[in-house]
């Protein structure tokens, strides 16, 4: 099986930039892992936009945000994974892009060939094939809040008509 890490496109020039968040904010919005039908409330971040802004159907800075057409689709992929809603609020201009933290469920699935660099950021991951169970998913043990999807969803993603989203191959551990 193959499978794909979920990026945003950089390439994208005039991209919606929302403010940084430090990585305990991050760690603590992805542990309020929502159940679904029991979703929290919106959070509203602050953005700044000018006449040439664009808003991608996903960010992955400060934590991975969807669009509401992507989170329609992945939750074909996630029927059992709340959402928790994120208004990107300009209050300069008076708009409002809705959004969706996505929280797919972490899972252990780093191959034994995965290596990190001295301070234990991720250098190179390698997926164990046998330990994912999941079509869309974080890895445990990882401190970036990185999302990872298999071949079914990552065509899916690829006939739509997304803007600013990029797929990049992850190799898995040859058995």
């Amino acid at each position: 099986m193959r499978y794909f890490q979920l990026l945003a496109d950089d390439r994208l020039i005039h991209r919606i930039h929302p403010p940084a968040w430090s990585l305990l904010q991050q760690q603590e919005l992805l542990r309020t892992v929502s159940l679904p039908g029991e979703e929290q409330l919106p959070l509203t971040v602050q953005v700044q936009e000018d006449s040439h802004t664009i808003y991608p159907d996903l960010l992955d800075s400060p934590a991975p945000l969807v669009s509401d057409a992507v989170k329609q689709l992945l939750e074909l992929f996630l029927p059992d994974t709340g959402w928790r809603a994120v208004m990107l609020t300009d209050i300069r201009r008076g708009s409002q892009h809705l959004y969706w933290l996505l929280q797919p469920p972490v899972i252990d699935a780093i191959s034994d060939q995965t290596t990190f660099q001295p301070d234990g950021t991720l250098q190179q991951l390698v997926l164990s094939h046998t330990k994912i169970n999941q079509p869309v998913f974080r890895v445990a043990g990882l401190r970036e809040p990185y999302v990872y999807v298999n071949l079914a969803a990552a065509e899916s993603l690829l006939r739509r008509s997304y803007i600013g989203l990029r797929l990049k191959r992850i190799p898995t551990e040859s058995c």
